[in-house]
């Protein structure tokens, strides 16, 4: 039916065509409607009949070029023209024009192409609403049979059930149990009392099924105990009953989790019947089927049933602790939870007016002041925007995601995994870490604690040995003892410095620094200028190349500025004197690159990864002990550049030199 529909223009001709022949036969065989209108001696000749057939594929195309509403009005005209010309003509020249013939061959080819629009346009609209029925279907985790048994064994978990049977209306208007579930309780009453109950039930069932509406009968002898007959009506559509007995303890709100629970049986219910039905596009004449019309507004209430069921995922949002909104691909916000309006202040009116920028506007910083770059980012990459966003005024600090979701094709399932997915939609969301973060600052405080008692023994240690030094009354055995003590408690006060910074870094939440406006090229000027005594000492050249035109990131300032001044001092450290460093700032589009770049001995290809790990340091033969380090400062480097969502790299050749560099994201 879809290549028959892709045709369209030829078949139009075609029904022109049928309806030329059709006109061309009526004129020649009956001689009744001739004579009305030839004149006398006139015959219906081939030229005439061409004439027809001519007119009716004129009309045909125009039809199906223009549609019916264009050409209608000057298919009028024309036919008002020609029947003037044909009375006239008839009448002063004996010379017929037939006009019958023609009108018949415009109207019926009006007619047919329109219906022939008419029927595909039918067609196309049954094929989409059983398509959309069809989408729905993916929705869904189960079966309406396995939701019966799990829907049973949450009623058995919640309520004191003795019985509970699901009953099925037949399409003959019986009712058929599709689904029961008892208490492990034994039963001893006998095949005849259990038969009776049998009966009394299924009327109880019927009754509640003929009034629609729940039936609640106590049990006599037993309190608290009742039978409830719930029918199961979805658009006032009567599919089945629930029964439920309980033993005991039964009160008025159980009653309306059973409503509840029956209103969701009678939705399953309805859908399966409705997918049990013969679809309604199965053949080409179901456009003009009564009961393929039934069936295309069963289809459309099973789309509506879907829908309501699936818009449950987006009111249950609205009881989540985070912010969360949608937007689709265009900017248009599809869905806003109630926590989402409340951080950005809207009101009912604004919600329809909103869009995705005007909402990310109302959560600009100094440092999240441009959200397009993050939706730009979020669109080449595909990965999700992740910022933190310090309000002042009201000391909130609001932890920010952008997600780009992503959906499978219109003919897979979405509880399916690796099949192709495609960009739909983004979601957003906020999260409130004021309080989290508050615990972090006192977990920080702790640990800059623990790590000053853990300095003041070694500082203690250091101290001593050189006061004992002094004395010169030390043997040189000693002596040597004590330089050694001396140098290796500032060498191991200068290791837990570093190691701690390190540890503080890489604990689980990973957000142990406050972020702030930096402007990376103040940052830098005043690290080059408090090393500027090193490089004098060795007689290297600090050279500067930055971009005074940076916009500022989001950053610990303290941290970015420990992570230059490790780069520019290893530099230093590790450059032959009469050399330069040449330290840089780039503006790129979506990150800003800081370039410390030296004339050093080089680093080998094998290396070059191990560099960042803690502890490691690269040998060198003929290396002086001012140049030994800890192996933790790269590490540090790569830590605190990569928390912030950055990246280090590292570029040497041996005896050429190196080139350290590391970005930072510009939001």
């Amino acid at each position: 039916m879809k290549n028959f529909r892709d045709k369209g223009a030829a078949v139009s001709l075609g029904l022109a065509v049928l309806v030329a022949a059709f006109v061309a036969l009526f004129g020649t065989f009956f001689s009744v409607i001739v004579k009305l209108v030839l004149p006398p001696g006139a015959s219906f000749t081939w030229w005439k009949a061409v004439i027809v057939l001519l007119i009716a594929l004129t009309v045909g195309g125009l039809i199906e070029k223009c549609g019916l509403k264009r050409v209608l009005p000057h298919a009028l005209i024309f036919l008002a023209v020609l029947f003037v010309a044909s009375v006239l003509s008839a009448q002063w020249l004996n010379v017929s024009l037939v006009f019958i013939p023609i009108f018949l061959t415009v109207v019926f080819t009006l007619a047919a192409v329109q219906l022939k629009t008419l029927w595909l346009i039918d067609s196309a609209l049954t094929e989409k609403i059983v398509l959309l029925a069809s989408t729905g279907h993916l929705l869904e985790g189960q079966s309406a049979d396995l939701r019966i048994e799990s829907g049973l064994r949450l009623l058995e978990s919640v309520l004191p059930l003795s019985e509970a049977i699901v009953f099925r209306l037949t399409s003959e208007g019986e009712l058929s149990p599709v689904g029961r579930a008892r208490s492990s309780d034994k039963n001893f009453d006998s095949a005849i009392e259990r038969q009776s109950s049998w009966r009394e039930n299924v009327g109880l069932c019927e009754q509640a099924l003929s009034r629609r509406e729940t039936i609640v009968q106590p049990v006599e002898g037993a309190a608290g105990a009742a039978r409830i007959v719930l029918p199961l009506v979805y658009e006032n559509v009567a599919v089945g009953v629930l029964f439920v007995k309980i033993n005991e303890n039964f009160v008025r709100e159980d009653q309306h989790l059973l409503e509840a629970f029956s209103g969701q049986l009678a939705r399953n219910f309805q859908r399966k019947e409705l997918r049990e039905r013969s679809l309604p596009h199965e053949s080409w004449w179901s456009s003009f089927s009564t009961r393929s019309a039934e069936n295309r507004l069963d289809m459309i209430s099973l789309v509506h049933g879907i829908i309501k069921e699936q818009s449950f995922s987006a009111v249950a949002s609205s009881y989540l602790k985070e912010a969360h909104a949608i937007a689709y691909l265009d900017g248009t916000l599809a869905y806003l939870n109630r926590r989402m309006r409340h951080l950005a202040k809207l009101d009912s009116g604004e919600i329809s007016r909103i869009d995705l920028f005007s909402l990310l506007q109302r959560f600009k910083t100094d440092v999240f002041n441009e959200p397009q770059l993050a939706i730009r980012r979020v669109l080449q990459t595909g990965d999700t925007f992740k910022s933190e966003l310090y309000y002042a005024e009201s000391n909130k600090t609001l932890d920010m995601q952008i997600t780009l979701v992503k959906v499978p094709t219109d003919s897979a399932s979405i509880h399916e995994t690796n099949v192709p997915l495609k960009p739909a939609c983004f979601l957003i969301t906020f999260r409130d870490v004021s309080a989290v973060k508050e615990n972090e600052r006192l977990r920080s405080d702790m640990a800059s604690l623990m790590s000053h008692e853990l300095r003041t023994p070694i500082t203690s240690i250091g101290g001593f040995a050189e006061l004992v030094l002094a004395d010169p009354t030390i043997s040189e055995e000693n002596r040597e003892f004590l330089a050694i003590i001396n140098h290796e408690s500032q060498r191991l006060s200068k290791m837990l410095s570093t190691f701690l910074s390190v540890s503080n870094l890489e604990q689980a939440d990973k957000q142990e620094f406050f972020k702030s406006p930096v402007k990376l090229d103040t940052v830098v000027r005043e690290v080059v200028n408090d090393l500027q005594e090193n490089a004098k000492r060795k007689r290297i050249r600090l050279i500067e190349q930055l971009n005074n035109h940076l916009p500022p990131i989001a950053a610990d300032k303290g941290l970015i500025t420990r992570a230059v001044a490790h780069l520019i001092d290893n530099a230093i450290r590790y450059s032959p004197e009469r050399t330069s460093v040449i330290i840089s700032t780039i503006l790129e589009s979506d990150f800003m690159r800081v370039v410390v770049e030296d004339r050093g001995y080089g680093i080998a290809s094998s290396e070059q990864e191990k560099i960042w790990q803690k502890f490691y340091r690269v040998a060198r033969d003929g290396q002086d002990k001012e140049e030994e380090s800890t192996g933790l400062g790269l590490s540090l480097v790569k830590e605190i550049v990569e928390q912030h969502g950055g990246a280090v790299t590292v570029e040497s050749e041996i005896g050429m030199g190196s080139r350290f560099s590391f970005t930072l994201p510009r939001l």
